[in-house]
């Protein structure tokens, strides 16, 4: 697992949302999902039942049951409320990461969710209907930082 800096007071943005995950995630279902197999479910219900609304200069990260509520958002709202998801299906905190990213094909920043099983690497776009895996993933995009329930880091990869 990547070793993560505690300290995310500078990503205001992620606070309220890693606070909210702290109150409401508490319990983690008794019987873990397949990784890969949750992660194709999640990623193909929430990429079909929710439209993606561009939020502007506001950049504002909803939570879950606003997200559920609106039926819209963002990336980063996608990748927030697919990580709930997952988290419902008993897949551990610690093996999920928001990755802030720049894609290459529509020149603009993005955000997607990615998930660790060993070696693989699932990525959960809502551009994409498939999970990604790594080459696909570094085929698009260049991360630059990823943040999660156990801090944050740098990343190339």
């Amino acid at each position: 697992m990547p070793n993560y800096k505690k300290d995310v007071s500078d990503f205001k943005k992620w606070i309220p949302v890693k606070n909210w995950f702290t109150n409401n995630m508490s319990v983690v279902p008794v019987g873990m999902s397949s990784i890969s197999g949750a992660c194709a479910t999640v990623n193909t219900k929430v990429n079909k039942g929710f439209v993606y609304v561009r939020d502007g200069i506001s950049d504002t990260w909803k939570l879950p049951p606003a997200f559920k509520s609106d039926g819209f958002g963002d990336c980063e709202d996608f990748s927030i409320y697919k990580m709930f998801k997952l988290f419902e299906s008993g897949i551990p905190q610690q093996l999920t990461e928001l990755v802030i990213c720049f894609d290459r094909k529509s020149r603009e920043y993005h955000c997607v969710l990615r998930v660790f099983e060993g070696a693989n690497h699932y990525v959960l776009d809502n551009q994409n209907v498939n999970v990604l895996n790594k080459t696909a993933f570094l085929g698009r995009y260049s991360p630059v930082y990823a943040i999660g329930l156990s801090g944050w880091r740098l990343t190339s990869e």
